[in-house]
């Protein structure tokens, strides 16, 4: 009976610590979003408050944009969209847009929650993403724009085993990834004399890309085929929800949005977890050739699934900030570059006992985005 008194206090107090950690990390958290929207707040004073709001309103009205935009000279000069992140504007019913977005993502240290550990570990490994993603965007209807996001992706991953680690065994894939088609209905539109743009969205991510890349030996002996984050696809189909609002005032405006996905079961029984990404940003034309930027990008992802059974060193929650810059070459093309920088990273582990070893979280440490966007 005490043994057993002492194991349930044990298993309270793990609990209660578990929950003083968490609200720990959500207290960093707002502090980070303090100081984003903080540095925005005097980005605008620095900016000027008259240049932030100077231009033509959209929608209607005697000084709107419908109204001056045939006058000589006063074509209003406008921000284009923020580079890393989808907004909550709608195409018009006939017009299309199209872009082709490049990402480079170099991963290469370990994590336990936030905590960067230094040294060697088995197991650890390198891995860099690239990926180029072409988009095509359609007004269909009215109110109405479906678009297709069609990815092509060079995954290199560079592990380590032995005693001492040593640099073993290299994998690299290449080939199209997994397509995805979402429909998106408008709310509100700005163009329509309403206050705001708010978009719905929902789609699906479909299994085209390959996913029967298998491990080398000795990783082969814990699962023969590479995770789903390692795959060019994850073999499931994944429904996808989307809630996205613009505001423009003057050159600026201001972007928040937000995607759910839910994964399905993928090939191998395995599957990547569900994901839930947030984005808040703000982009000032500062005249009709360039725009600055800065967003919030945040991405919580849930662990994957190996063979049936959760990696509870996969997944975690991290949180961005991007600035960047946009190059308006012509009328109806663009090119952008943004820098994403890690302002939070809290990644899952499992922690050691005496017949394992510790693992941690592999985290991101540089990416850069490009895109170049058209439309006609």
């Amino acid at each position: 009976m005490g043994l057993s008194n002492d194991n349930e206090i044990h298993n309270r107090l793990l609990c209660l610590w578990n929950a003083y950690e968490e609200i720990q990390h959500q207290e960093i958290v707002l502090k980070r979003l303090i100081g984003f929207f903080g540095c925005l707040a005097v980005a605008i004073f620095v900016w000027g408050v008259h240049g932030a709001f100077a231009g033509p309103i959209m929608g209607g009205g005697v000084e709107s944009e419908q109204a001056i935009k045939g006058r000589p000279d006063t074509k209003p000069v406008k921000c284009i969209g923020l580079v890393n992140m989808s907004n909550g504007i709608v195409l018009p019913k006939g017009k299309i847009s199209g872009s082709v977005k490049y990402r480079y993502v170099h991963k290469n240290n370990l994590y336990d929650g936030s905590t960067r550990k230094t040294g060697t570990y088995n197991g650890k490994y390198d891995r860099v993403n690239q990926s180029v993603q072409l988009t095509a965007k359609a007004g269909l209807f009215e109110n109405f724009e479906a678009r297709v996001m069609v990815p092509f992706w060079d995954k290199a991953v560079d592990r380590n085993y032995g005693n001492p680690p040593r640099s073993a065994d290299t994998n690299t894939v290449q080939g199209l990834g997994d397509v995805v088609v979402m429909g998106r209905y408008a709310l509100m539109s700005q163009r329509k004399g309403d206050w705001m743009n708010l978009a719905f969205g929902a789609g699906l991510k479909m299994p085209t890309g390959d996913s029967d890349t298998k491990n080398d030996f000795p990783f082969s002996t814990a699962h023969e085929y590479m995770g789903p984050g390692a795959q060019l696809g994850t073999g499931s189909w994944d429904p996808k929800f989307e809630l996205g609002a613009t505001k423009f005032f003057g050159r600026s405006r201001v972007d928040a949005h937000f995607m759910y996905t839910i994964s399905g079961d993928g090939a191998h029984d395995s599957r990547k977890g569900n994901q839930f990404k947030y984005n808040f940003g703000y982009g000032y034309a500062l005249n009709k050739y360039f725009d600055v930027e800065l967003e919030l990008n945040g991405v919580d992802q849930k662990r994957h699934w190996y063979d049936g059974s959760a990696a509870k060193s996969t997944g975690g929650h991290t949180i961005y900030i991007t600035p960047g810059i946009h190059w308006k070459f012509a009328e109806k093309a663009h090119l952008s570059l943004g820098v994403p920088i890690v302002a939070y990273r809290y990644l899952n582990g499992q922690s050691a006992t005496p017949d394992r070893n510790s693992r941690y979280g592999l985290g991101e440490d540089f990416q850069v985005v490009t895109r170049l966007g058209f439309c006609f």
